[in-house]
This record gives structure tokens, C-alpha cells and sequence, in this order.
């Protein structure tokens, strides 16, 4: 994987996005390079019945992308900047491994989703189904301290491309899509 994606934490932020291609526009002018173009990504949550964290605190997802070929077990938490993934052979191979252990699968979904790299940081372009399209500034970190400054440094970046604190999304989209699930379950 990229050095773009080397460290234990992550500063990130994530926008709405209202013309993705405009946006896209706008990065290729600035310089950005494509990582992957139009990836598929299929996520799988897993708990455990006898985890004693809690589910919004810490998350356990394998990631499939594809065409891209690469699969992930990435665990996020417990703190908010908290992120750390590594490469696994087989995705839905892990994800039996873990249902064998006791584990069980809260939430599965696929997004669309483009890496850009521009300078230190990479940009995410993703699309889910009943969200909407997000932008996402992030740089990982092996160094807690340095994340103040790069949640400045992503804020000014987001700026330059027009977006504004209104236009934040502060909810990852596990959060996103379970809140979702729950309103209309709600109005059944």
C-alpha cells in the first residue's frame, strides 16, 4: 500500500458533496494523482456478543476493493483518530474466520469510491447509496501530536476547494448508515 495510508492515526474530514465531477475537475487542476478509479468497496462490520467495547467506540470492518484487488481488516478506535489496517489475502474468508470466533456481522455495504493524492494528503470521493456523495481530507500519522495541526491543514485544504464548516460531516458512515436503518425501521 501507498505511504499515503502508513500510520496508527488519521486525521480526516469529511465533506457533502454536491458535484462530485466538478470536484474531480478541481483536483486533476491542482495537481492530484488518481490511486484508484472508480472502486468498489465492499465493508463488513463485525462485533462480538462478549466484546466488552462498545460498538461507536470501536469498529472491526474488512474491506474488499475492487477492481483494485486489495483487501483490508482495518480496525478504527478507540479514540476518534485511531486507525490502523493491514493487507489480508481474502476478504470473505476473514469475514468466515471471524463468524467462526463468535463473531457477527452488524452491518454490510458496498460504496463507490475514488483515492486522490495530492501533495502529503489523500482525497476520497465517495458515493453510497441513500447518503449521498462525501469528500474526505485525511493524512495518516504514526504521531498523536501532529494531529491539530493536520485537521488545520485539511481545513484549509477543503477550503481551497470551496467547502465550508456547513458542509462538514462529523459521523462516519457506519454511523451514517445504522442512524438510517434505524429511521426506517422506525417507520414500519
Amino acid at each position: 500500500m501507498s505511504e499515503h495510508f502508513q500510520g496508527k492515526f488519521e486525521a480526516e474530514l469529511k465533506y457533502h458533496l454536491q458535484n462530485p465531477q466538478k470536484f474531480i475537475n478541481e483536483l486533476k487542476k491542482a495537481g492530484a494523482t488518481l490511486f484508484t478509479p472508480e472502486n468498489k468497496e465492499t465493508d463488513w462490520y463485525m462485533e462480538h456478543k462478549n466484546t466488552e467495547f462498545s460498538a461507536p467506540t470501536i469498529s472491526l470492518c474488512v474491506r474488499k476493493m475492487l477492481p483494485a484487488g486489495i483487501n483490508l481488516l482495518i480496525v478504527k478506535g478507540p479514540d476518534l483518530s485511531q486507525c490502523e489496517a493491514v493487507r489480508i489475502e481474502d476478504a470473505e474468508k476473514t469475514v468466515s474466520i471471524f463468524t467462526t470466533l463468535g463473531y457477527h456481522c452488524i452491518l454490510n455495504y458496498t460504496k463507490s469510491r475514488e483515492i486522490y493524492f495530492l501533495d502529503k494528503f489523500h482525497i476520497t470521493i465517495d458515493k453510497l447509496d441513500k447518503l449521498g456523495s462525501f469528500a474526505e481530507f485525511a493524512i495518516m500519522t504514526d504521531d498523536q501530536s501532529e494531529l491539530p495541526l493536520y485537521i488545520d491543514q485539511l481545513r484549509h485544504l477543503a477550503a481551497n476547494f470551496g467547502f465550508t464548516d456547513k458542509d462538514l460531516e462529523e459521523n462516519n458512515y457506519k454511523t451514517l448508515i445504522l442512524n438510517t436503518l434505524k429511521l426506517n425501521t422506525l417507520k414500519l
